[in-house]
């Protein structure tokens, strides 16, 4: 039985941010609209997904529920109830992620954001990166990982161009 990874898959500004300052991810999502298949495919190798609660905020919104089948979890400090979609997680985030990378299934989807990632980076629970870069400066905004995050040394296993962006897909050394 292969083992279940935990697999960062997000898309990124070229110089490193998620959102602009105010959050918004469109002009990223815009970019990378020719990567949606690659996207589909990602998917049918994942049956649990974590995200943060503003990237939840921006999901839930949306007319019709983009991950059926799934389980959800949804890290936050704000204390919500779990709805049909998501169970939401309010401590003990790395002793979650631990508990679900030793049971069986499919593999884990951190889609975001920028707070759960890098508590997972400094953990050392992440085992892939894949990385998609649009060609869009952002200047300022949500950045990705931040300053304080330990050295991680990655190898890069595929990168693949498309029309309008690039995905790299990097593995733990």
């Amino acid at each position: 039985m292969e083992k279940r990874k935990c697999i960062l898959y997000i898309t990124t500004s070229l110089d490193g941010f998620i959102a602009d300052e105010n959050g918004n991810r469109n002009m990223l999502i815009e970019q990378s609209r020719d990567e949606v298949g690659n996207l589909s495919q990602f998917l049918e190798t994942v049956d649990v997904i974590l995200m943060g609660r503003k990237t939840y905020d921006q999901i839930k919104n949306l007319p019709e529920w983009p991950y059926p089948g799934k389980k959800v979890y949804v890290i936050t400090h704000y204390l919500k109830q779990n709805d049909e979609h998501v169970t939401f997680i309010h401590e003990n985030i790395m002793g979650l992620v631990q508990d679900l990378k030793a049971q069986s299934g499919k593999n884990i989807w951190v889609m975001g954001g920028s707070e759960i990632t890098n508590i997972l980076v400094k953990e050392g629970l992440l085992d892939e990166y894949v990385i998609i870069t649009t060609p869009i400066l952002l200047g300022k905004g949500v950045r990705l990982f931040k300053d304080d995050n330990p050295t991680v040394y990655l190898k890069l296993e595929e990168s693949k161009a498309f029309d309008n962006c690039v995905l790299s897909r990097y593995v733990k050394k």
